[in-house]
């Protein structure tokens, strides 16, 4: 194998070729071997082969270690060795389980807001991180999307996220650093074996590799026919997406998803929640959802960013935070403050429609009577022509959707419950014959889960 320095910058070279759509980017920089191996060899790219690459470089300091102030350090300094415009930033890590992924998540977050609009950024994950990744994830039951590994590239907001050392080994990395004398920190927690990750590294992958000298090679086939299935399973989605859905992309028809497979209602499901920005449901989530939705006319799924009902053989997706939005309980106004034949905006709950007609609604002269409240509980109505209900079974016979109940304005002629706008007026106040009318109609807000 060739490990000289010039196999490395032409490998690399390639994967710019082929990956990059810019010629500027921004240099993920931690100041362990990695990331300070992509460093130089993108300079000496710059420098030496007319590329013309404009390079920043950005360090995120994560407070963790007593250390971290001089790799910081270590950082600024082989940036002004190199010419490249130095960045730092500095992250708070709370809590005390789950710091791998917490940091992650912080690190992407740093990434995504310094990237600039023209700029790609680059991160030095290799092949070793590569195996490291598709161990973990056979080891926890992912599916093919998580086989497929480490992405090469990724959009990252506006941008792309590149990693164009994914299919060089660490070694070859080490090669070319210890051949161009370069200098890298060390991050001792990387031997703690107590995480995961290290203890993959250190004891089981030298185990592997002990015993199948060429399993690199083999798990990247995997890995990029895992790749392939999951491409195939999103076509499939996305065609049976397009069966399923309804007049809004929030809504779907239970009856169609149940005439699928399984396995195949699983993946468009899976399809359907990504497409509204919805965070990944895992394998027993996505069972739950299926049993406690699918399985019931009336079925409710809660999860931390989303929630799903049937209702009237449809699923509606909605969004936790319009439904959990606080309404003002209290009399929302009198009646006569309110335009006939016009509109009102309810703050945070649809508008009102209010509408003359001859006959229907409520009669003109009593309208400035009413006033607006939201419902309490152990409401009772005699709507006109129907014997005395509670409210709750008026609006189940009305179909009023369920999470619109607590949201639906009733009108009030002093304690008693008169008018539910698109459902009827009571006896007592019913325009009848000749007589003036109003007919009041509310429009709800939009609470559909949206992207």
């Amino acid at each position: 194998m060739n490990n000289s320095p010039q196999a490395l910058h032409d490998k690399l070279e390639a994967a710019l070729v082929e990956l990059a759509s810019t010629r500027k980017f921004l240099i993920g920089l931690s100041g362990g071997l990695d990331s300070v191996v992509l460093l130089h060899a993108m300079v000496r790219l710059r420098d030496h082969s007319g590329a013309a690459f404009k390079l920043r470089a950005l360090h995120i300091n994560h407070q963790l270690q007593d250390q971290t102030e001089s790799w910081e350090q270590h950082c600024q300094c082989q940036c002004a060795l190199l010419g490249v415009e130095f960045i730092s930033t500095r992250v708070e890590i709370s809590g005390s389980s789950g710091i791998e992924n917490t940091a992650r998540e912080a690190r992407y977050r740093e990434f995504e807001a310094e990237l600039q609009p023209d700029e790609e950024l680059l991160l030095a994950h290799h092949r070793d991180d590569q195996m490291e990744t598709l161990l973990l994830r056979l080891v926890r039951g992912s599916g093919s999307r998580g086989l497929s590994g480490i992405p090469r590239s990724r959009m990252l907001g506006a941008t792309r996220l590149l990693r164009p050392l994914l299919d060089i080994d660490r070694k070859e990395l080490q090669s070319y650093a210890e051949s161009e004398q370069l200098i890298w920190v060390e991050d001792h927690s990387n031997k703690d074996e107590g995480f995961d990750r290290n203890y993959c590294r250190h004891t089981l992958l030298p185990l592997i590799e002990a015993r199948w000298p060429g399993y690199r090679q083999s798990w990247s086939k995997s890995a990029v026919l895992a790749s392939e299935s999951e491409a195939l399973l999103q076509e499939l989605a996305a065609i049976d997406l397009d069966q399923i859905a309804a007049e809004s992309k929030s809504i779907v028809s239970r009856e169609k998803l149940l005439a699928l497979a399984e396995p195949r209602r699983r993946n468009v499901l899976r399809h359907w929640l990504a497409s509204l920005g919805a965070k990944e449901l895992g394998w027993n989530k996505l069972q739950q959802l299926g049993k406690k939705v699918l399985q019931s006319a009336s079925g409710q799924f809660i999860a931390e960013d989303f929630q799903v009902f049937c209702f009237r053989e449809s699923l509606y997706a909605l969004d936790p935070a319009e439904l959990e939005r606080d309404l003002d309980t209290s009399d929302l106004g009198a009646m006569s403050r309110l335009p006939v034949g016009g509109d009102v905006i309810l703050p945070g709950n649809g508008t009102l429609r209010i509408r003359e007609r001859q006959g229907a609604g409520i009669c003109a002269n009593k309208l400035s009577k009413l006033s607006i409240r939201h419902r309490r509980g152990g409401e009772t109505c005699r709507l006109a022509g129907r014997p005395r209900k509670t409210l709750k079974k008026i609006l189940q016979e009305s179909e009023v959707p369920p999470w619109l109940r607590s949201r639906i304005p009733l009108f009030y002629d002093g304690d008693v419950l008169s008018y539910i706008p698109g459902v009827g007026v009571s006896e007592e106040l019913s325009a009848k014959g000749t007589q003036p009318g109003c007919v009041i109609e509310w429009e709800p807000p939009n609470l559909a889960l949206r992207a």
